[in-house]
């Protein structure tokens, strides 16, 4: 997959350490539509750390300065704040630079879910 150059206000770059709680990552969100202007704004605003764009426009990644959950939750709440919504996962870098398809966290894991009555 091609990308634009990721966008941030604080010269963000990954950071891979020894364990994926301490590097850094990002939440994907699949087919964001016309949320794209609103994370875009929200990352000029510097309210997200850094944002990237697939060139087909299929996925966004928002990065995370770490991994650790209240950091993936504090980013997490920030997004649901501008309106993304459904299911979204979380990858860290470390991951990714070992071409792991795994995933770190869902954002199940930091919301509560609704049960069927």
């Amino acid at each position: 997959m091609r990308w634009f150059p990721t966008m941030s206000t604080t010269s963000f770059s990954s950071i891979i350490a020894d364990s994926d709680q301490a590097s850094s990552g990002k939440w994907i969100i699949e087919h964001p539509g016309p949320l794209w202007e609103e994370i875009e704004d929200a990352a000029i605003e510097g309210q997200l750390l850094a944002v990237k764009k697939a060139r087909d426009h299929s996925m966004v990644c928002v990065y995370c300065i770490s991994s650790d959950q209240e950091t993936a939750a504090a980013t997490l709440a920030i997004l649901r704040d501008i309106g993304v919504e459904g299911e979204l996962r979380y990858k860290s870098d470390r991951a990714t630079e070992q071409r792991q398809d795994e995933y770190l966290y869902d954002s199940g894991d930091f919301e509560p879910r609704l049960t069927p009555i």
